[in-house]
């Protein structure tokens, strides 16, 4: 059984992976990878938005675009999606290597957003970041120094990191999404000392930043049966997701596609429709 499952995953997941090319970029003499996802319904005349997926650590790119099924996202709501590739499958984010001296990955991102604008068609004012874990993380890095190009992001399992913090380079709002399960033990909620702050404090600085509403809109869902439930909180240009007794994975996929002990993932949303949402509002 659940090889056929294996096999009718697979077989998906080849449709989609068809319009996705790895190429190369030379950054400081070191070549970067990445992988890019276009519809071919796409109108080589509109302007789309980019969304930026980030992997995080010990993962590929390539997982990554499995991992989240973004390229269905793209699909649906007509956008590029690119999965750029970590040095050592990781990301530079200000702790456990050095923020000015480990690897150049805010240059590699520099230059590959305007690779991308270049070759397609996008909306420069319309790009956007979304990670998980050290992706997560280094989304954060990417809003502090490259404040007018990120639009919009989303971190799931990833408070602020406090170097990052510490380095904000501009107090423009930026829109903001933290998704957290409350039983996640890889990147605590409550914070971890001179790494990343807690993911209340993090809400609290987005709020402050943006000017948000202390009044949210809160949803909760409860639909399946997978002893998770979530509380969406909507604070105008910030959105907190609390996955209860959700672990460190991304909300909505098949646990057995990461392969590591990392909790419970909920099955109570469509996380590509919020992304969806989150993109086009």
């Amino acid at each position: 059984m659940k090889t056929k499952l294996i096999l009718s995953l697979t077989i998906c997941i080849l449709a989609l992976s068809v319009n996705a090319q790895t190429r190369f970029v030379k950054v400081n003499d070191t070549i970067r990878q990445f992988t890019v996802y276009k519809p071919n319904k796409i109108d080589s005349t509109k302007k789309v938005p980019l969304l930026l997926n980030f992997h995080g650590s010990g993962m590929t790119a390539l997982e990554q675009m499995f991992y989240t099924n973004t390229n269905t996202l793209a699909e649906d709501i007509e956008i590029v999606v690119a999965y750029p590739q970590g040095i050592n499958n990781d990301w530079n984010v200000g702790f456990e290597q050095d923020y000015d001296t480990g690897t150049k990955d805010v240059e590699f991102i520099k230059v590959l957003i305007e690779k991308l604008v270049k070759n397609y068609s996008i909306d420069k004012n319309r790009i956007y970041a979304t990670g998980l874990s050290r992706g997560g993380f280094f989304i954060q890095r990417l809003v502090a120094e490259l404040p007018n190009q990120i639009k919009g992001f989303v971190a799931v399992g990833a408070p602020m990191p406090v170097e990052v913090k510490n380095r904000m380079q501009s107090n423009e709002p930026v829109k903001a999404m933290f998704v957290h399960g409350t039983a996640d033990y890889i990147v605590k909620m409550d914070g971890k000392e001179n790494a990343y702050v807690s993911h209340s404090e993090c809400i609290d600085y987005w709020k402050k930043r943006n000017n948000a509403t202390d009044k949210a809109k809160i949803e909760t869902i409860n639909t399946v049966e997978d002893e998770t439930s979530v509380t969406i909180k909507n604070y105008d240009s910030v959105t907190e997701i609390l996955i209860e007794n959700g672990g460190h994975t991304w909300p909505g996929t098949d646990s057995f596609n990461v392969g590591f002990p990392l909790g419970k993932t909920t099955q109570d949303i469509n996380f590509n429709n919020i992304l969806a949402n989150f993109i086009n509002n």
